[in-house]
């Protein structure tokens, strides 16, 4: 209960800005669909650039709420921090240090929320399958694009071309998009170390947002493929001849009762990743948001490079400096996969609970519209559905914030997995703290 508690004393506390954060997100949702369908028309790969935005008019709602819940949050600083520092993190949330992190070791200064988007992508990415919002913003670009492509171009002397406008790559082609992000962003590392100009670490976490949103769609098309090809596999079809026939044998009775154990075993099995597997991925990026600075570093050890003695040593290097810099960027969701694991069950099933129902609050918005307008016309309806839906889809979004913040909290008390760099040493680069000279005593002597 101590977490539904927490939860509603957040929101309460801090509603205007969650509703307000919550609103912009939708605005820059519908913006980006309708920019990228426009553009399009001209150049497929701008526009799937700006088709990047719609999923992050989601997270980044929800990123900022959880900053702005960190201000009363005890455990994770918010009430020891200065009044300068708490100006900085107002600013921009994430972006400025206030407090010891571990080091970034391209970049050579303190890790920021925006050297871990990885961290945070991973995991996003994972809510946005699950919740059916991908899915539902590519068939919207898609049909929205092919709309366009159809009733405009129809008559042109170009001719109707669906494919150009929605810009699908092979699968080798994201391959190389992954490989050529992952050097890219080794490399915008290293210069922003020497330039110490924050644009270029917003470049790097636009790159990771881009590689990470096609390869999401990648992986998605090979899963419908893998379904095609296993349908027309002669051991499939020679279970669905044998279960057809066993049904015929038992009877109507028998194949009724079956129909209900079956029908139910899969309906618990495609409810497993909107009841465990959703929550917990919200959890894990609200531990990287609010406990990225507490974790600590990964290791600068390589004990695979150190297996290959034949390696020459430039080769080696440069191997080294890439291999840290991932290590780097995924370790924040190590660490908060790591604190929701050792967290114990209670904090998993209570937050997992509200969620659902959380989640539902676009349905209770509907009921409350409809209880207040009562019956309308249908193109009335249609004209004033995307603002209910919106709504709906706003307050879901900051209830989701405050309950993802309260645990995060309670996680983070109990001192699971994360720890806070001591104030007497000072981090290097390397991710190794150095501990405070220790001064000696007089009259003692040194040997050399």
């Amino acid at each position: 209960m101590r977490i539904l508690v927490s939860a509603g004393r957040l929101f309460v506390a801090h509603w205007p800005a969650l509703l307000t954060l919550g609103l912009l997100g939708v605005a820059v949702r519908n913006g980006a669909m309708w920019g990228a369908v426009e553009l399009s028309q001209w150049n497929s790969f701008v526009a799937q650039l700006l088709l990047i935005l719609s999923p992050l008019g989601y997270l980044v709602p929800v990123v900022g709420m959880l900053w702005v819940c960190r201000h009363s949050l005890p455990s994770l600083g918010g009430a020891g921090l200065g009044r300068r520092e708490r100006a900085a993190q107002a600013a921009i949330p994430g972006m400025l240090p206030t407090r010891r992190a571990p080091m970034m070791p391209s970049e050579r200064r303190e890790r920021r929320l925006i050297d871990i988007a990885l961290s945070v992508l991973v995991p996003f990415l994972v809510v946005y399958e699950v919740e059916g919002l991908m899915d539902a913003d590519q068939m919207r670009f898609t049909n929205e694009a092919a709309a366009d492509e159809l009733f405009n171009d129809l008559f042109s002397a170009e001719g109707v071309d669906f494919m150009s406008r929605l810009g699908v790559w092979s699968g080798w082609t994201v391959v190389a998009i992954v490989a050529g992000a992952f050097v890219l962003r080794w490399l915008l590392g290293r210069l922003e170390g020497k330039l110490q100009f924050l644009g270029i670490a917003v470049l790097g976490g636009c790159l990771e947002i881009y590689w990470t949103s096609q390869v999401a769609k990648q992986v998605e098309s090979i899963e419908l493929g893998l379904w095609q090809i296993a349908a027309d596999r002669e051991l499939v079809a020679a279970a669905v001849g044998t279960v057809g026939a066993a049904q015929e044998s038992v009877g109507e009775a028998g194949n009724d009762a079956a129909t209900f154990v079956a029908d139910g075993f899969v309906t618990v099995l495609e409810s497993l990743d909107v009841v465990l597997v959703a929550p917990l991925a919200w959890l894990a990026i609200g531990a990287v948001v609010l406990g990225h600075k507490l974790m600590e570093p990964p290791s600068s050890e390589h004990h695979w490079l150190d297996r290959m003695t034949w390696i020459p040593a430039g080769l080696r290097s440069l191997l080294e400096s890439l291999t840290e810099d991932l290590r780097a960027r995924f370790s924040a969701l190590w660490n908060g996969l790591k604190m929701i694991v050792h967290g114990g069950l209670g904090p998993m099933l209570v937050f997992c609970l509200g969620y659902l129902v959380v989640m539902r609050a676009p349905h209770a918005v509907g009921w409350l519209v409809r209880a207040v307008t009562g019956p309308v016309e249908t193109n009335a309806w249609l004209a004033f559905s995307p603002f209910e839906a919106a709504a709906g889809l706003v307050v879901s979004l900051a209830l989701a914030a405050a309950l993802i913040a309260a645990t995060v909290e309670v996680l983070v008390e109990r001192g699971l997995a994360v720890r806070e760099l001591d104030d007497d040493a000072t981090p290097v680069a390397g991710n190794r703290a150095v501990p405070a000279p220790v001064p000696a005593r007089q009259g003692s002597s040194t040997v050399r």
